[in-house]
């Protein structure tokens, strides 16, 4: 039988489908209100999108604005052909990923503040479903947070030159891996810290504060996606949901975009990073 930890909540049985329908409810017209809102006012063209500015076209300058996007061919069940934007997959998860951020972070700012104290000392949120939905959130984005630094990571080897090579040790054995082999073979870690300097020429992040931020988001990310058995129960030591409740993801889509940035400044987009607040 596995060590379980048991926590007992009573919840009256009176009124709460109503309720919680008619919060469901609300939920969806704000969420729709919010779309459409959206929609109208939406940056063009979008930061998440692969796109370049258009200065000349066929030697002759532009008058306006004018951009090329990328665009992937998908065929549908009829037999059209749609075509849509390539998203820049880097931004594409950090600004996503900071949307559920924002989102989720008010929601569990208010699980910590709005509780109820129980007959043995310990609080509970006084919105359960508010609770899981911040945790929601915050587990989207530091996954994609940790995603982006990954897709950065593995577009760095691509870009390499053919030949490129890069040696690591392995239980006291220093083995060689070729271009062709790195995205496959070496860790995430060995990518930041390896790859990044044979691209640009600068120096390893480790030790720097852009170090301690992969530190923040990479570890939580394994945490989410390799949970233990068992429930976790110390309070001094929470699992990786206790963590994202105390607020240890809500800086991860910024802490991402500090990474890429150090180990390949101004890489990201001005505005991808302006929103994200990387100077």
């Amino acid at each position: 039988m596995r060590d379980m930890g048991v926590c007992v909540t009573r919840v009256p049985s009176y009124g709460m489908g109503k309720t919680r329908a008619k919060r469901r409810k609300k939920q969806r017209v704000q969420s729709a209100a919010r779309r459409k809102t959206a929609v109208a006012g939406r940056e063009f063209p979008d930061p998440r999108a692969v796109t370049a500015q258009v200065t000349a076209m066929d030697g002759v300058p532009v008058d306006e604005e004018t951009f090329i996007f990328a665009v992937e061919p998908i065929r549908l069940d009829g037999g059209d052909v749609l075509m849509f934007q390539s998203p820049h997959v880097p931004p594409f998860y950090l600004l996503t990923a900071k949307a559920f951020r924002d989102t989720a972070e008010p929601q569990r700012i208010e699980a910590l503040n709005r509780t109820s104290r129980e007959t043995d000392g310990s609080l509970r949120p006084l919105d359960a479903a508010g609770a899981f939905d911040a945790l929601e959130g915050l587990a989207v984005a530091v996954i994609l947070s940790a995603a982006a630094i990954e897709a950065h990571a593995n577009d760095m080897i691509r870009r390499l030159p053919e030949d490129a090579s890069v040696t690591v040790k392995r239980k006291n054995v220093e083995i060689v891996f070729e271009r062709e082999s790195m995205e496959r073979a070496l860790y995430l870690e060995e990518k930041i810290t390896l790859v990044g300097p044979m691209l640009n020429g600068g120096k390893s992040i480790k030790g720097t504060v852009a170090w301690e931020a992969y530190r923040r988001v990479v570890p939580l990310r394994n945490e989410l996606l390799h949970m233990k058995s068992r429930a976790q129960n110390d309070p001094d030591e929470p699992g990786p949901f206790g963590l994202l409740m105390r607020g240890e993801g809500s800086r991860a889509p910024e802490d991402a975009a500090m990474l890429i940035h150090a180990v390949e400044p101004d890489w990201i987009p001005n505005r991808v990073r302006a929103e994200l607040g990387i100077s």
